[in-house]
């Protein structure tokens, strides 16, 4: 048994790894990615698979183009999240003035 950077644990029977299959569950098709591109640099995509490849490493399916589908190895993929955060209107705000005149 060997132990994995972030605490995560593999036996060395089977094929499948744990550490691969627990950590890569967190991005799922249909998540925003960031990932590190030969000729584009840091570029972000939509997530359209992933598989495992023959040594048992995840390999993520991102699309980045129209037609481009980048294969990424799961450690060099960021997940993006997206925050949008509304501005609530403010209540209009009157001022009050009050005069009394006196006869």
């Amino acid at each position: 048994m060997s132990l994995y950077p972030y605490g995560y644990t593999t036996t060395t029977t089977g094929i499948q790894n744990e550490a691969v299959g627990s950590v890569a569950e967190d991005i799922l098709p249909g998540d925003i990615v960031a990932v590190q591109h030969g000729n584009y640099g840091r570029t972000e995509g939509l997530v359209v698979g992933s598989h495992i490849d023959y040594a048992g490493r995840k390999v993520v399916e991102v699309q980045l183009e129209t037609a481009e589908v980048y294969h990424a190895w799961y450690p060099t993929v960021t997940r993006v999240r997206r925050t949008v955060s509304y501005s609530h209107p403010q209540p209009v705000k009157y001022r009050k003035v009050e005069r009394r005149i006196l006869w």
